[in-house]
């Protein structure tokens, strides 16, 4: 057997050595130790919207994809033939930051409740500040302006970012309460899981006061009334398991009965589980989620094409598991996680129809929903 000559085998073993000792093999070979630790700012600049001076929405789908940044989307682009978010007119870059001091990353209530409210609060507060005060969500200001409403998700219809827009309490893990509230509001629409947190009452209550509880998307409905369809105890299973109802149809329906509103309407629809298959560092899970989207905003996009006075808007509550895109043998893609928690990565904003220019911009996650509350209140 031919022995390396030492010419070969001391750079090996030295390159080796430094490897070892904390160095990547281009940070060993630019003598560029690995670091990940760097100095805040405690007081992240906000950059506010533009203010609009064209014509306003009358109604407005916003479209809430948990956990997804742009890895997450480019996973969908290079793993399909069919990108629905290219449709938008509009794209911009968010900031998700909770209001918790130094703190830089969010939970879905913190960042549900700056969309929900355009205020900033603590991770796990929904739809409250920082003294556990109520701060008015879209929903609200819709409702007060004779709007209809409604709230989708494939989670638990109590679970974080669905609560923000719907309830308020100082603990996300309070769903319990947090049901009981969405039972007593004035939300039109409440379509997801989590009936396990529901005592029968609540539904009896919304019967009672003129609602309708449906046990199926395809069971008929007088769009003039409240409606209220919670399919499962638990959330709702994964798109690649088959979920059904699916986000799109539950979308679907939801808007066709919200339409009737010749106030317009107000419509937050979450893909709730692009989050989770981040958290499980799944890329199934992940893309499978994200192709269930991509068919919510074909389907919003299209109503939009035929309803031109409504503005579409989808956006994320916050980053899950650093997610990129590798190549990886034989033309796969490889996804790779940077870990298994959410991240303080911007994320995207896409818009169309009357006032998406606003999200054409660098924004700040409050921004969004301050400008979606301006909309509604004009």
């Amino acid at each position: 057997m031919k022995k390396l000559s030492t010419a070969y085998w001391i750079p090996f073993v030295s390159i080796s050595f430094f490897v070892s000792c904390g160095y990547t093999l281009y940070g060993a070979a630019m003598g560029e130790e690995k670091s990940g630790i760097l100095e805040s700012n405690s007081q992240p600049k906000v950059y506010p919207a533009d203010d609009f001076k064209g014509s306003f929405p009358t109604s407005v789908i916003l479209i809430i994809s948990d956990g997804a940044g742009i890895g997450h989307y480019s996973t969908l682009y290079y793993g399909s033939d069919d990108f629905a978010p290219a449709r938008f007119d509009h794209v911009g870059i968010v900031t998700t930051h909770p209001s918790d001091g130094s703190t830089k990353v969010t939970d879905s209530a913190a960042g549900g409740t700056a969309l929900a409210t355009g205020e900033k609060t603590y991770n796990g507060a929904i739809a409250v500040d920082h003294d556990h005060n109520p701060l008015k969500t879209i929903v609200e200001w819709a409702e007060e302006k004779g709007m209809a409403t409604g709230l989708v998700a494939t989670s638990t219809i109590s679970h974080a970012t669905p609560a923000t827009f719907g309830s308020h309490v100082d603990s996300r893990s309070k769903e319990a309460e947090i049901s009981q509230q969405l039972a007593e509001s004035s939300i039109d629409v409440l379509f997801g899981g989590g009936s396990k947190y529901w005592e029968p009452e609540l539904f009896t209550n919304v019967i009672n006061s003129g609602g309708q509880v449906i046990a199926d998307i395809s069971d008929a409905v007088d769009p003039l009334r409240r409606v209220v369809g919670l399919f499962s105890k638990e959330s709702m299973i994964t798109a690649n398991e088959g979920r059904s109802p699916s986000t799109v149809q539950m979308a679907e329906k939801a808007i066709s009965i919200l339409e009737h509103d010749p106030d317009g309407f107000f419509i937050m629809i979450e893909e709730s589980q692009v989050d989770w298959g981040g958290h499980a560092n799944s890329s199934e899970y992940v893309f499978g989620e994200m192709e269930s989207l991509n068919q919510v905003v074909n389907y919003c996009l299209d109503y939009q094409r035929t309803h031109p006075d409504v503005l579409v808007v989808l956006t994320t509550d916050h980053e899950t598991a650093g997610c990129s895109v590798n190549d990886g043998s034989d033309g796969a893609l490889d996804i790779q996680f940077t870990g298994d928690h959410h991240t303080a990565n911007f994320v995207p904003v896409w818009a169309t129809g009357p006032g998406s220019e606003a999200f054409d911009a660098f924004l700040d996650n409050t921004e969004i929903g301050k400008t979606l509350i301006r909309y509604i209140k004009n």
